[in-house]
């Protein structure tokens, strides 16, 4: 009887000790050898000291990029801001007292704003002329209380009104030193400043003997080929207007290219390059302000509702295409200057410098 309980105990002590082999955790050796730490891992408590790894706080993850982006907020180019500006002192002081003035677009930039504003004691060309524009107090008188557009217009007034050369009356400079500028800026290579570049050297000319080189026609090709704005702006330009020996065809069909929808359509492709052609552009806030031409809230929209007829549009649309084209590939064969004599009846316009 007794022998029997003994073999119960001996029994129930073997399941206990089954049991507990079973649920025990396992030892630190056994788990360094089952997962082993890379010897290099971040993280690796290894090479902490005791007390500092208790008392390290985690580094939180770093701020995706976007949102980085989204808290500073990236300041406008140069470029832009010589475009946009009411005023040009504040540029003006910035480039010629920074590294930003060295460079081929500061160079080119200097040039533009001396030529505006400064007082030019051997000018051999004339000044561009600034934006016309009434007083305030002559402005608000215009608009009538019952203009449905009153309220837009006199906001966009505020936007564009100013005097650009404020600031600027006792800056003087030579037409020499500007020269020097412009001709520092195309030698570095800035696109904005060869464009522009060979539009100096047109107004050197008689007006009866204005034409564009063979020469200078690549210089804008080349120009508009870097992507870069403002040189699509001037280049554009310069191949819109028309000349007595030179006859803009486009398509594959090479039909005469309409003036005003060839300009157009430059100005819609320097958008896409990055053109300031949003509601602080100058042009479109003055024709709001003095036209009442306000439901247009950027450049491209003006062109296509205000600055174009239906036939023109749809021309703007498929010159763009062309000229997106050209730019892209290189392949200017859908857009060619022919030499030679205009065709009888070819319209023939010419688009000053804004």
């Amino acid at each position: 009887m007794n022998y029997r309980w003994l073999v119960v105990l001996l029994v129930l002590v073997a399941m206990g000790a089954g049991a507990w082999m079973l649920l025990k955790p396992p030892e630190l050796g056994a788990l360094s050898s089952a997962a082993p730490v890379a010897a290099d891992a971040p993280g690796d408590v290894r090479k902490v000291p005791e007390t500092t790894a208790r008392t390290a706080t985690p580094t939180p993850p770093p701020a995706p990029a976007s949102v980085v982006a989204a808290a500073v907020p990236a300041r406008p180019s140069n470029y832009a801001e010589f475009v946009t500006a009411k005023n040009l002192r504040a540029l003006y002081d910035r480039l010629r007292t920074t590294q930003d003035g060295t460079t081929p677009d500061g160079e080119y930039l200097l040039y533009e704003i001396l030529r505006r504003c400064a007082n030019v004691s051997d000018r051999n060309g004339p000044r561009p002329m600034p934006r016309s524009l009434p007083t305030r107090d002559q402005f608000v008188a215009s608009v009538t209380s019952t203009d449905p557009q009153r309220e837009k217009r006199l906001a966009a007034f505020d936007q564009v009104e100013g005097n650009r050369c404020a600031g600027f009356e006792n800056v003087n400079v030579t037409q020499a030193e500007l020269n020097k500028l412009l001709a520092d800026a195309a030698g570095a290579g800035d696109p904005k400043a060869r464009a522009l570049s060979v539009e100096v050297e047109l107004q050197q000319r008689r007006p009866g003997n204005r034409t564009l080189s063979d020469a200078q026609m690549d210089t804008l090709r080349q120009a508009v080929a870097t992507r870069d704005p403002g040189a699509v702006m001037t280049a554009g330009r310069l191949i819109s207007n028309t000349y007595q020996d030179l006859t803009v065809r486009v398509g594959p069909d090479g039909q005469v290219a309409e003036p005003r929808a060839l300009f157009n359509a430059w100005q819609m492709l320097a958008c896409e390059y990055g053109y300031p052609c949003g509601s602080d552009n100058a042009f479109v806030l003055t024709e709001c302000a003095l036209r009442s031409h306000c439901d247009a809230t950027t450049l491209q929209d003006f062109l296509t509702f205000y600055g174009s007829s239906m036939h023109d549009s749809q021309l703007l649309a498929q010159y763009q295409q062309i000229l997106r084209n050209a730019v892209t590939t290189g392949d200017w064969s859908q857009l060619s200057m022919v030499r030679g004599a205009r065709p009888p009846g070819a319209p023939r316009m010419y688009f000053p410098p804004r």
